[in-house]
């Protein structure tokens, strides 16, 4: 049996919790630069993915633009914000490639997620009326105009969404 000297224990025993330390010291550095790199800007991020979606759509590039929608959707949930617009737009992009029933279950979407975005709320609910109503589908068609008017219709409501509630009553 080897005889280890009581100084060549010792020397192990402390080396032993220096490594630790060093360790830890360099796992501290790591956590302290990823405290120093720059945070992303969640909303200008969204933003910037939105508006190059607006642009396909604009182009009638629509597998491109629901891309985008979708990804705001998927990964920007904490920007309802963004959101709200990316679900009515990708209900649009659903329309425009004649998808009806996907496009009137995105509108319904944005009224119960978004209930709050007043304005998405009702460019969802107008939209999803007016094809139906083109579609031939009036008593459905109806049922978004009466949400329309039951919720928006106010004195103290701007004139272009009191236009939007005449309109709908005309057709509820």
């Amino acid at each position: 049996m080897a005889r280890v000297s009581r100084s060549s224990s010792v020397g192990q025993a402390l080396r032993l919790p220096l490594l630790a330390i060093a360790a830890s010291g360099a796992l501290a550095l790591q956590f302290l630069a990823g405290c120093a790199t720059p945070q992303v800007d969640r909303p200008a991020a969204a933003q910037q993915i939105f508006s190059a979606a607006v642009k396909a759509h604009n182009d009638r590039k629509f597998d491109a633009a629901a891309a985008g929608y979708e990804r705001i959707l998927r990964q920007y949930r904490d920007q309802p914000g963004w959101c709200a617009p990316a679900l009515r737009s990708l209900g649009n992009v659903r329309a425009a490639q004649g998808q009806l029933a996907e496009s009137i279950r995105l509108y319904d979407r944005v009224g119960r997620e978004y209930a709050t975005y007043d304005w998405e709320v009702l460019q969802a609910w107008k939209t999803a009326a007016d094809l139906l109503w083109d579609a031939g589908r009036e008593p459905a068609a109806r049922v978004y105009y009466a949400r329309i008017v039951q919720r928006f219709d106010k004195p103290a409501e701007p004139a272009v969404v009191q236009t939007i509630v005449r309109a709908a009553k005309s057709r509820r």
